[in-house]
């Protein structure tokens, strides 16, 4: 299937939600796995599409899957681009990430620096944590703009009371660099690659890993 054809389907609500339940069943098995293994997953986040907030009914349904699977909230994260913001399901999207970060879930803002949105939107809606876009990152070390825009970027989610974390750091400058101006928080392949589940209670063991790691397993497969 061709990849545009694939990222239409996202728009349609049953389609996306039959995407997301089979993703939010999948993470939540493994979540119950490492837990029952003694282990700290942290928070392990979901990519929702905006397509699926158009579903009213998205709150109820997933917090019934994670209290039937016996995942506590704070295991689990709520991520969305910009573009769930823009769209015309903005005010659903508003009343189900209120709702999901009433319950304890975590919400992050992916790519925060890529899109259209406004700054207000840091306002309105609920977020925990923006997640600076790799497109930023890669050239930190050169100082130039994208230096300029994420020490920014960082004062800004300083300021705002927010978490930030920082994406594709490969390098140990680029991971001094934002370690020198307060983002305390990365993900790349610095720090690992992607790994299948089975592979992840080796990961956590490892110490070293933990402080580093921003999400142990992102799964960003635009539920």
């Amino acid at each position: 299937m061709p990849a545009a054809a694939f990222q239409e389907g996202f728009q349609d609500v049953e389609i996306a939600a039959g995407i997301g339940d089979a993703i939010v069943a999948a993470v939540l098995r493994d979540l119950r796995d490492w837990l029952d293994a003694g282990l700290e997953p942290g928070i392990v986040s979901v990519n929702l599409s905006a397509g699926i907030f158009r579903d009213s009914g998205l709150p109820e349904r997933l917090l019934g899957k994670l209290a039937a699977a016996g995942v506590p909230t704070r295991c689990f994260g709520i991520e969305v681009t910009e573009s769930v913001l823009l769209a015309r399901s903005a005010g659903e999207a508003e009343r189900t990430l209120r709702a999901l970060r009433a319950a304890g879930l975590h919400v992050s803002l992916d790519d925060f620096g890529t899109g259209y949105a406004s700054l207000t939107h840091l306002k309105r809606f609920p977020v925990d944590t923006i997640k600076l876009d790799r497109s930023f990152v890669g050239q930190v070390e050169e100082e130039g703009d994208d230096a300029a825009i994420v020490r920014a970027m960082i004062a800004l989610a300083t300021d705002l009371g927010l978490g930030i974390v920082a994406e594709g750091v490969e390098t140990a400058g680029q991971e001094a660099f934002l370690r020198r101006h307060g983002c305390a928080q990365a993900q790349g392949y610095r720090y690992a690659r992607p790994v299948a589940a089975a592979r992840v209670p080796a990961l956590l063991k490892q110490s070293t890993l933990l402080p580093k790691l921003a999400a142990m397993r992102d799964d960003s497969a635009a539920a």
